[in-house]
């Protein structure tokens, strides 16, 4: 009789054992969650371009390429863009046509600085000088500075864009790389 006292003892202990093991378990569940990312980044630009990479309309414009971080789609369309930190009258992407100003999540996108206008929403009225100055993208409410980037004197045709080894250094590239990663 012991025997089965026993037996039966060492049951419940392991039953009981073995449901708060299961009750921790699902205490103590693991949520991953994906980095957010840090939204649309300065990537790359090239402020003098004489013969490396055309607009779709054949002109070699400057041009500053955004890269999208984030997990999500984000539209330009209705955001600022300037060449001069603190300018009271930044240049407005329009908000006519988001199939065109929409960055894909980890995509990236062009901006031609070129005074074209006519030429689609993504042509500035910006133009960025040889010689050194500034890029400042400023969210739809005109006040809030999504990224921005001061450079120095530039090389024709020689493009700046975030060290691939680490993204928070700028580096030159001879052989740009708009619309792709910096290599």
């Amino acid at each position: 009789m012991k025997r089965y006292i026993s037996f039966f003892i060492w049951v419940l202990l392991f039953s009981c054992s073995s449901e708060s093991t299961d009750d921790e378990n699902m205490d103590e569940e693991i949520t991953v969650e994906e980095d957010p990312g840090m939204g649309l980044i300065i990537n790359e630009f090239l402020a003098s371009n004489d013969a490396c990479c055309a607009d779709p309309s054949g002109d070699y414009d400057d041009w500053v390429e955004l890269y999208n971080d984030s997990n999500e789609a984000i539209d330009l369309g209705g955001m600022y863009f300037t060449d001069t930190i603190g300018d009271d009258d930044p240049y407005q992407i329009p908000d006519t046509d988001s199939s065109l100003t929409t960055v894909q999540p980890k995509g990236y996108i062009l901006i031609w600085c070129d005074d074209d206008q006519e030429q689609g929403p993504l042509h500035v009225s910006n133009k960025l000088s040889k010689g050194g100055e500034s890029i400042v993208l400023i969210s739809q409410d005109n006040q809030t500075i999504i990224d921005s980037l001061s450079f120095s004197e530039q090389t024709t045709d020689v493009s700046m864009g975030r060290d691939p080894n680490n993204v928070n250094e700028f580096i030159f590239f001879e052989n740009p790389t708009p619309g792709l990663p910096n290599n």
